[in-house]
């Protein structure tokens, strides 16, 4: 249950004795914002780096380690229209410890997030100049990762005309170039004084005293306008982009609108299709593209239920390209027309349900839950319901939920044009 600690500010504790460690996670969220992704990406890695108590790297990690070893980071992500901040700690329980790691992680917390490293206003001007050269040289490397860097051009491509939802979560090197000092402190105010503000806390723990050390972050209230979170760009011809780099292997991605809702009905019929499409190694794209026609290295989709859409990753001879991209429409038309069996239809649901298992053995999966139950506070998120869900989807619903999978968006990166 989500427990309001000031307007904007909430608290979800899940109290379990499933684990030996607890969970702590301090979630800041604003609308996307092209402009300042690269920036909130950057500010995690000098306030993770240093803070006033905790003026050095080694300072830093010899406090987690005195913590038994706790594990700490901040990191960045998408939850649909908004922009993810997260920093979290992983402690051992204070039963098994026999200390209070709750209470100190907490703190701990506290001085990194609300008490950095700043000379004169501005955040140290070397960690400043460290970091933003770190990040820089990570950014352009993603190019040499091939494949990221099909998942980004397609996520480009499919999001064209939307700036924010086309940028990666964690910014560009153009983005980075434009975060001066003082910007990054103007970031780091608003970050503060204006997201909101979701923090999970799982594990053998007392929700009252919970609540106690939370509260002592004493974030003042904040306006949060409640609005549709999920994406659901206007539908168009279908987009293409071939683009040349030095590769051994072509990469051919595919982004499809889905008619879907964020949850119910729809939503599960589309993961189940999903699942048959490309989703596992059972799919129809692992059995026929990859195995059987030998057209792929590899072979798979996924769908992101937030932004309505489902990728198809693939690697391939460039030579290939139009005959994979055919054997691609014939395994969702196969879908469409109900060319699978029932004992087909009833594999994907069990391993759908097995992965789901096993993620809620996961302290990080679990507590996920949590920030996505004070997001979307009137859907269920139980095991149980996505079970049901689950099972309960039909071959027909299967059949429709495929023939709402629309081309929208086309990406090769090959070695030269075919």
């Amino acid at each position: 249950m989500r427990i309001q600690l000031a307007q904007g500010v909430g608290l979800t504790v899940i109290p379990t004795t499933q684990f030996k460690t607890t969970r702590i996670a301090v979630h800041f969220l604003a609308p996307l914002q092209k402009a300042d992704v690269a920036a909130r990406t950057l500010l995690t890695s000098v306030l993770e780096t240093a803070s006033r108590k905790y003026p050095t790297q080694s300072e830093l990690s010899a406090y987690l380690e005195g913590l038994f070893g706790a594990s700490f980071g901040i990191g960045v992500g998408k939850e649909g229209r908004m922009h993810r901040v997260t920093a979290s700690m992983n402690l051992l329980s204070d039963q098994l410890a026999q200390a209070d790691l709750l209470a100190q992680g907490m703190a701990f917390l506290k001085q990194v997030l609300l008490h950095p490293l700043m000379v004169n206003g501005r955040f140290d001007e070397a960690i400043f100049t460290r970091e933003q050269h770190n990040l820089k040289q990570y950014l352009e490397s993603l190019e040499e990762d091939r494949q990221t860097q099909a998942s980004l051009g397609l996520q480009a491509l499919y999001f064209q005309d939307d700036p924010s939802q086309a940028t990666p979560s964690f910014g560009t090197p153009a983005g980075l170039a434009k975060v001066t000092a003082k910007h990054l402190v103007a970031v780091y105010q608003q970050m503060l004084a204006q997201d909101r503000i979701e923090i999970v806390v799982l594990g053998n723990v007392d929700e009252t005293a919970v609540q106690q050390l939370a509260g002592d972050f004493d974030f003042a209230p904040r306006r949060v306008d409640v609005e549709a979170l999920d994406v659901d760009v206007p539908m168009h011809e279908v987009l293409t982009d071939q683009v040349i780099a030095p590769v051994i292997q072509a990469k051919l991605n595919l982004g499809y609108h889905v008619d879907t809702d964020y949850f119910g009905e729809k939503a599960y019929a589309t993961i189940v299709a999903n699942e048959l499409f490309g989703g596992s190694a059972l799919s129809k794209l692992f059995t026929n593209v990859r195995e059987k026609a030998s057209l792929a290295y590899y072979a798979s989709s996924s769908f992101d239920q937030a932004r309505h859409l489902v990728t198809v990753q693939t690697g391939i001879d460039a030579e290939k390209r139009d005959e994979v991209l055919q054997l691609i429409t014939e395994q969702l038309q196969q879908i469409q027309q109900g060319d699978f069996t029932d004992a087909q239809l009833q594999t994907m649901k069990d391993g759908l349900i097995a992965n789901r298992e096993t993620a809620y053995d996961a302290p990080r999966f679990l507590a996920r839950i949590g920030l996505l139950e004070s997001l979307w506070p009137t859907q269920p998120h139980t095991l149980e319901t996505f079970i049901q869900g689950v099972q309960a989807v039909s071959r027909e619903q299967v059949m429709q939920a495929a023939q709402g999978f629309e081309l929208q968006a086309i990406y090769t990166l090959e070695n030269e044009v075919s």
